[in-house]
């Protein structure tokens, strides 16, 4: 289904830039003329169209910059020194530097490209180079308004729902493993895993910031009137959530792994791997709440049934971890187990602290919260008429 997604999203967006060229010929032809070379107005189209309004608008801005700051250094060149290799060269030069001081981005070889254009085709040229890139840019812009691309808000939800249901599958293995026996090799592999968590986190918070930049300015928000304070605060405080999660989650798997491995003078031996089982309780919950935690950054109007049942299944995670922390307390270890057994069960209690929707520090995150602003009242127009 995100392989569909994503393939129509790619179509779109090609349609959406093979329109902008067409319109941006057409209006050159119309406005300036074949014989004013309007493959440049759809070029400059092709170049302003992005994935979100306000790249769009901001890649078209640069795009002006770069080409009117071209013209007129082309311009006093020819008036100053005329067309020849060292002013050219040197005229490059000069032209890529204030592209770069100006922060013109990409757009900086507008302002070479349109010099050496200028030169090739004599000072007339310059306001016609000027009105390519105009038309082309506003076509561009045009067609991101009124084509609007996707908010991106649902794409980022959903990345960050598959990220707590990726951590929630380790926790689950875990539990499962203290439960059933585990080695080196399943501490490895969980490891790995979460591990590769992190990673896939990290893409996620890439999206929430293309969620965040393509809310702004898109006629998309106006329509369906989301706010964008409901709709990202909630995606942005989950993606923080999940990161604490991911790092204290990691931190008990290397323990288990230093264990299993009988480093850090710890001892390699069965046993001592079998006094943990009493910790699969508390993973097991966590994995629960960590799964709830998906269904509530998915959903797009949250139900308050979802943070009840979070609310349960923390309150059996923090019932086993009692139950866990009195079973490790009446046993005899060494220094170093005590050690482990100690940081084990402060990052698990802090992870249920984590996941918490009346008392952890995510509430917004966790909370029913809607992604729409509620429709103006009937009687508060009435009372304005």
């Amino acid at each position: 289904m995100r392989a569909v997604r994503s393939h129509r999203e790619s179509v779109v967006q090609t349609a959406r830039v093979a329109v902008a060229c067409a319109l941006a010929w057409e209006a050159a032809v119309l406005l300036l003329g074949e014989d004013e070379q309007p493959v440049l107005a759809p070029l400059a189209a092709l170049l302003t169209v992005q994935l979100t309004v306000l790249r769009t608008l901001a890649q078209g801005l640069r795009q002006i910059g770069g080409v009117v700051l071209g013209a007129l250094a082309a311009l006093g060149l020819l008036r100053l020194a005329g067309a020849n290799f060292a002013s050219i060269g040197l005229a490059v030069g000069v032209c890529l530097g204030l592209g770069k001081l100006l922060r013109l981005g990409e757009q900086s070889t507008e302002v070479p490209v349109t010099v050496l254009l200028v030169l090739s085709t004599g000072a007339p040229y310059a306001p016609v180079r000027i009105w390519d890139t105009l038309l082309g840019v506003a076509c561009g812009v045009l067609v991101n308004l009124v084509a609007a691309p996707p908010t991106y808000v649902s794409h980022a939800a959903h990345r960050t729902a598959r990220v707590a249901h990726r951590l929630a599958d380790i926790a689950h293995d875990t539990a499962r493993g203290l439960r059933e026996g585990w080695d080196e090799r399943d501490s490895d592999s969980w490891l790995r895993r979460v591990e590769a968590a992190a990673r896939e986190l990290d893409r996620a918070r890439e999206t929430a910031a293309q969620a965040e930049e393509g809310i702004r300015l898109n006629p998309r928000r106006l329509r369906q009137r989301t706010d964008p304070a409901a709709a990202l605060a909630p995606l942005d405080e989950g993606l923080t959530c999940l990161g604490h999660v991911c790092d204290q989650l990691g931190s008990v798997l290397r323990g288990l792994d230093d264990l299993a491995r009988g480093e850090r003078q710890f001892p390699h031996e069965a046993d001592a791997r079998e006094r943990l089982r009493p910790l699969g309780g508390v993973l097991e919950a966590v994995g629960d709440a960590l799964d709830l935690l998906a269904r509530i950054q998915r959903d797009h109007v949250r139900e308050p049934g979802h943070t009840d049942d979070l609310t349960a299944v923390l309150e059996r995670g923090r019932d086993h971890h009692a139950a866990a922390a009195e079973t490790l307390c009446q046993t005899d270890h060494g220094p170093a187990v005590w050690s482990l057994h100690g940081s084990i069960m402060d990052e698990t209690q802090q992870i249920l602290h984590e996941l918490d929707p009346s008392h952890g520090p995510h509430p917004t995150a966790l909370h029913p919260r809607p992604l729409r602003l509620a429709a103006p009242r009937t009687e508060s127009r009435d009372q304005a008429g």
